[in-house]
């Protein structure tokens, strides 16, 4: 597709080396160059896809589930579904990560994940259908979904999913320190946060072609400090770019670690 039988770039390898080549920084040395790179300033500097990045594996159904959820439509609408072992170690086994949806959209993937249609369902004349409406689910549901402070996404959210949400804690210098503390090895050995591959339900092909991160897992490695600045010091925040996965983390991180247990009622 990319190169021809002769070695030279087909018009679409012609087009796709020179998205390659007009990329910076960490992801022109990792995606141009191949190069295994770190980028500087990286915030989680202890995470290691060796170690944090797990194969696939089936959740005990036993297992509690929690929802983070970070609203947006250009920039990326990211759904992380967690479980917790009986250890209180977070597993990342799901992820909706998309551009250009609504929240009923999103909600509607989210529903589809989770469970199935129940075909004998026939909905009441003149109600309003939601997302949930006429669905078994196939997993436990979450005892909470922690969302960005968006009160309107929020609503829309909850009705679709027949599910309360709640605000989640926000402070981003001690959401971080919550999870750098996670990513550190404990005393067995292990870290208590782990993410698994391939979680993405269904990878943006814009973000694809765009060359930006498709989900979690691919912000971590470029989720660096501000440089510092007059009135800043150094590693006092975060850039905000491409950090909407390392946001819905911190929110799943500080719910647990941070935050009072909220009591979600369903709808």
């Amino acid at each position: 597709m990319l190169y021809g039988e002769d070695g030279a770039l087909t018009e679409r390898g012609a087009a796709y080396m020179s998205k390659l080549d007009a990329l910076t920084g960490v992801r022109y040395q990792r995606l141009r160059k191949g190069l295994w790179v770190s980028a500087e300033g990286i915030i989680y500097e202890s995470y290691d896809p060796a170690v944090h990045l797990i194969d696939k594996f089936r959740i005990p159904w036993e297992w509690p589930r929690v929802w983070s959820v970070d609203f947006g439509y250009t920039n990326p609408f990211v759904c992380q579904m967690w479980a917790e072992d009986p250890d209180g170690r977070l597993y990342l086994y799901r992820e909706i990560y998309r551009t250009r949806k609504t929240v009923d959209q999103h909600a509607k993937d989210i529903m589809d994940a989770v469970s199935q249609p129940v075909h004998t369902y026939v909905h009441p004349s003149g109600e309003d259908r939601y997302a949930h409406h006429g669905r078994v689910w196939g997993e436990p549901q979450p005892r909470a979904i922690v969302c960005d402070h968006d009160a309107e996404n929020r609503e829309v959210l909850a009705r679709e999913l027949g599910i309360g949400t709640t605000n989640a804690h926000k402070s981003v210098t001690d959401g971080i320190e919550a999870v750098m503390m996670r990513m550190a090895l404990a005393g067995d050995g292990r870290p208590r946060i782990y993410l698994m591959r391939d979680a993405v339900v269904s990878r943006d092909q814009e973000l694809v072609d765009a060359k930006l991160p498709t989900c979690t897992a691919e912000e971590i490695v470029g989720y660096i400090w501000a440089p510092p600045t007059n009135g800043r010091a150094p590693k006092e925040e975060p850039v905000k770019k491409d950090d909407h996965g390392c946001d819905a983390l911190r929110y799943r991180v500080a719910e647990s670690d941070l935050a009072a247990r909220p009591r979600i009622r369903s709808m």
